[in-house]
């Protein structure tokens, strides 16, 4: 009888030792961290709350680009400039998206406007006129254009949210629509051109080349 409980521990301290050895090593990767969820802000009160209104039309169209605005007809004619701000105080967000923001936005957007024109047109050997795109690029980002107006403006309140989904801070988001006549804002920017152009050295190479840019650059007006 002792010779077979013998045996038997024998055989069970074999199996204990072959199942630690098989037993698979670990890679000491670590484990996936799961994705951080994230939570929309709850809309508490916007403009139009009160009054029992709807956000307006434009809104959807401003969310995507001024021009998307600038295709409705109440925009018609209008170069439009979108300024969106978010802060903790209605009245001063308000006041940063116009006195800020907006000339800011607007000089920008043209100065880019300018820049993409130099770049797609047709001009040949546009080494020729590089010193004249640095130079009204940055007359135009300079700038200030009179003639903006706020056309249209919303707002909301806004609750947010941790990764939890805990309530964090609540915010006001100002989205101001900003226009001006096409035609006003084409002759600003045509007599900073111009006033560029003309302290520049010509040839009539040159000059070709600077007349089919501005040319481009209003045509996408």
């Amino acid at each position: 009888m002792k010779k077979i409980l013998g045996v038997l521990v024998i055989l069970l301290a074999l199996a204990a030792i072959i199942g630690c050895a098989s037993a698979p090593a670990t890679t000491g990767a670590k484990p996936t961290e799961p994705a951080i969820k994230v939570y929309p802000p709850q809309i508490l009160e916007h403009k139009g709350t009160a009054f029992g209104r709807e956000a307006p039309k434009w809104l959807d169209a401003a969310l995507d680009s001024g021009k998307a605005v600038e295709k409705l007809p109440d925009f018609a004619g209008k170069y439009i400039v979108v300024v969106q701000v978010e802060g903790g105080d209605l009245t001063g967000t308000q006041l940063a998206a116009s006195r800020l923001n907006a000339q800011t936005t607007i000089a920008a957007l043209v100065s880019t406007r300018v820049k993409d024109t130099f770049a797609g047109a047709q001009v040949g050997d546009k080494d020729k006129i590089e010193t004249y795109m640095e130079r009204a690029v940055k007359s135009v980002s300079e700038a200030t254009f009179s003639g903006f107006a706020m056309e249209s403006d919303w707002w909301a309140k806004l609750q947010k949210f941790d990764t939890k989904g805990k309530p964090d801070n609540q915010v006001y988001q100002v989205i101001q629509v900003w226009g001006i006549d096409k035609d006003l804002l084409k002759k600003q920017v045509e007599k900073l051109l111009n006033g560029v152009s003309a302290s520049e050295p010509k040839t009539p190479e040159k000059q070709k080349a600077m007349d089919l840019v501005q040319q481009s650059f209003f045509d996408g007006f």
